[in-house]
């Protein structure tokens, strides 16, 4: 069937990866802020990844007073939202369009593609996109802590195409491996591609990857000739 609409991944993707250094450097300077200790802090942080990227926590606070709470610990004020600050901090300085983001989703809005966004994240996320430049530039918006639905699980990409008014045959998805997102989207009948940076390397924080063999492309720039060629 011919490509009718595309879908895609977020972080990694439309906007930067995290950078290891940075995100270790974030969960270190949070619980530095808390009075906590790192060691007790990062890996109770890690066990409530599920409930704060599927929406089992309404806000960042919450999610924080939680892990505080699993490591017996009763933040300050003062020092919870000194916390909040360094994660705000982090995703201030990677959440930005990536090279081509803007004009790649242009074209496709001009050509006639209806676009979705797929995305595994925290509650902070969604209003970052909204005050981002491109808001507006993605037709439907899925974000798991909103929906509650994670990849790969099928239902998430399904919501996408039901949105977006096309079957899943009909969708390239385009992501960069996390959470199994590729396998996921092919398991439902879409047309996955791969985009690799080249100069990220191992460098960036990219949880559950998938073992990818199929297609590839480095930049956002050859999406364009995949849905129209």
């Amino acid at each position: 069937m011919r490509l009718r609409a595309v879908v895609f991944d977020l972080f990694g993707t439309l906007v930067p990866e995290f950078p290891i250094a940075d995100w270790d450097a974030m969960s270190e300077g949070m619980a530095t802020a808390l009075g906590a200790d790192h060691d007790a802090f990062r890996p109770a942080w890690r066990e409530t990844a599920s409930a704060r990227l599927t929406g089992g926590f309404r806000d960042i606070a919450q999610n924080v007073v939680a892990v505080c709470d699993r490591i017996g610990l009763v933040p300050e004020p003062e020092r919870l939202e000194a916390a909040l600050e360094v994660r705000r901090a982090l995703y201030r300085k990677h959440f930005h369009p990536q090279p081509g983001a803007v004009e790649t989703l242009g074209w496709l809005r001009e050509h006639g593609y209806p676009t979705a966004l797929v995305s595994m994240c925290a509650p902070d996320t969604p209003p970052l996109w909204h005050a981002s430049p491109l808001e507006g530039l993605v037709d439907v918006l899925v974000f798991s802590s909103e929906t509650g639905l994670r990849k790969p699980e099928p239902e998430i990409y399904l919501l996408a195409c039901s949105r977006l008014g096309v079957e899943p045959s009909a969708c390239l998805y385009v992501g960069d491996g996390s959470f199994g997102e590729l396998s996921g989207a092919a398991a439902v009948g879409m047309t996955p591609v791969l985009i690799v940076d080249p100069s990220e390397g191992d460098s960036v924080h990219r949880p559950e990857p998938d073992d990818w063999r199929g297609t590839t492309i480095r930049s956002l720039a050859e999406v364009p000739a995949l849905v129209s060629g």
